[in-house]
């Protein structure tokens, strides 16, 4: 998608958000509404977001210096506010080709989110496991090598694993997110959260791997 697909994203997601009884919305979403500056306000890997009304303008709710709130995301959390409809996480995983539809655009979600997680979580012992930790996210057992669970929105889990390489195999990455996703967020929007995912946690790497020098 180019810039103006995602604005108009956006514009679109805003418009059908302005016509509907924001406490209800809230409600749905695991959100806050906040009738005192007419925002809503939930949390988004980890951190707090504001969503103004009525132009439904998301952003941090504390930036650090200079930062920004990115269009991609921007969309994530405004689809997610349209299409949420109260539903907690199931407890059950579902890999993206497992997913309703998901099977057409698995092998691109794949190339994007999955491999880059192999090759550099993959040879790497522990890496994932203090990546998961530094972004928040809770180490859990039974995925893999390693694996790290994630509320990435107020109703909505993810979960990062890697097999590491070895003698015989070469190292596999994989994400799965609970069921309850497809009730509301389309394949491509949870396309984009998985690779949003494995994005954050290479930049946690990158930046654990600066610590240590």
């Amino acid at each position: 998608m180019r810039v103006d697909d995602y604005k108009n994203a956006c514009r679109i997601a805003a418009e059908e958000l302005a016509g509907q009884d924001p406490r209800i919305l809230a409600a749905a979403a695991g959100a806050d509404w906040r009738p005192e500056d007419d925002s809503f306000e939930l949390v988004f890997f980890g951190r707090p977001v504001r969503v103004a009304a009525p132009a439904m303008d998301v952003a941090w709710r504390d930036p650090k210096e200079g930062e920004g709130f990115s269009l991609t995301d921007a969309v994530l959390v405004l689809h997610y506010l349209t299409g949420a409809k109260g539903l907690p996480p199931t407890g059950e995983w579902a890999a993206y080709r497992q997913i309703p539809g998901g099977e057409f655009y698995a092998k691109a979600f794949h190339s994007r989110a999955e491999a880059p997680l192999a090759k550099v979580f993959g040879q790497a012992p522990g890496l994932l496991t203090r990546a998961t930790a530094a972004l928040g996210g809770e180490a859990v057992r039974g995925f893999g090598d390693e694996a790290g669970r994630f509320r990435v929105l107020p109703n909505i889990d993810l979960l990062a694993a890697v097999h590491l390489a070895d003698e015989e195999f070469e190292s596999a990455g994989l994400v799965l997110f609970d069921r309850v996703i497809a009730s509301c967020l389309t394949n491509e929007d949870i396309s984009w959260l998985g690779s949003a995912l494995v994005y954050r946690l290479m930049g946690a790497a990158k930046n654990l791997a600066g610590q240590s020098r």
